[in-house]
């Protein structure tokens, strides 16, 4: 049986806080922090699934207000890097013959950003702007399960919502803060004990 571990991008693979951004929209348009939040939360699937355009995204949360209809992107390639653990940790599980897949929402002038090499080394890659479905509906771990249904699958995200979707769904899931120790929460599952932390 094929085991598959699918990482989320930002805040897991790559290092990323969604306050970077609420911060920079609100310093730009002097709207309060948590207006942002709210308004970008309750729309942010469209832009994610490609369904809406950056410009009419912003247009709904700021209105008149003037910003810069680059701002998501830009802010992502200031701040976002690479988490070197979780990505060693990542290809240490293909060497234990692991599948690994990347499974994220992302805005499609954000994926522009991230060069392939980066995902070379991954055995799947889903994005929610070439599959038209965001986290955490449903349907997109239904996709996930219809094409890897067959074997045990694993979800590492840092959105909770994302992480009780999976889970009803009988997806094995950890949630990842920063601090999470993954290699624990992994070794102590069942199916991965077999391999032993002290190859770790």
């Amino acid at each position: 049986m094929d085991k598959i571990v699918f990482f989320d991008l930002g805040g897991v693979l790559l290092n990323w806080q969604d306050s970077w951004l609420y911060e920079e929209v609100s310093r730009e348009t002097k709207i309060s922090i948590n207006k942002i939040k709210q308004d970008f939360e309750s729309y942010v699937s469209l832009l994610f699934t490609g369904n809406i355009s950056e410009k009419k995204f912003w247009q709904k949360i700021v209105g008149e207000v003037k910003i810069n209809p680059n701002i998501i992107s830009e802010t992502f390639q200031k701040n976002a890097s690479l988490n070197e653990d979780i990505f060693a940790l990542s290809q240490y599980l293909k060497q234990c013959k692991y599948q690994i897949g990347i499974l994220s929402n992302i805005t499609p002038e954000t994926r522009k950003l991230l060069p392939d090499e980066w995902f070379a080394s991954f055995d799947y890659v889903y994005f929610s702007n070439e599959i038209g479905i965001a986290k955490p509906d449903p349907r997109v771990f239904h996709y996930i399960l219809d094409r890897h249904g067959n074997g045990e699958i694993f979800f590492i995200d840092d959105k909770k919502e994302n992480i009780d979707a999976a889970k009803r769904l009988g997806i094995n899931s950890i949630l990842y803060d920063g601090q999470t120790d993954l290699i624990s929460e992994l070794f102590n599952e069942k199916s991965l004990k077999k391999i032993g932390r002290a190859h770790v």
